[in-house]
């Protein structure tokens, strides 16, 4: 026998091994991809969970100072009006 026919007899093989490779690769993309979507949706997950943490310090400890301490500063530049 010759190569050749080695090679003719080889091809239905090489055939199925391109279908499973083909389908292993859509697999892995499937997969790449829904492990991308699950890494965003974890980033802003974390990002909502700490902005409001920080959100809730700022509002229970420091909002009622810094509001106070902003009106002061801007009730010194504000004009008074003499009625007359």
């Amino acid at each position: 026998m010759n190569i050749s026919d080695y090679l003719q007899f080889l091809e239905p093989i090489q055939e199925q091994l391109n279908k499973v490779y083909s389908i292993a690769s859509l697999a892995l993309t499937v997969l790449v991809c829904l492990w991308l979507f699950n890494f965003i949706v974890g980033l802003i997950q974390r990002t909502y969970s700490v902005g409001k943490a920080i959100g809730g310090v700022y509002r229970n400890y420091f909002h009622k100072y810094l509001r106070q301490a902003i009106l002061g500063v801007l009730n010194t530049f504000k004009k008074t009006t003499n009625p007359i």
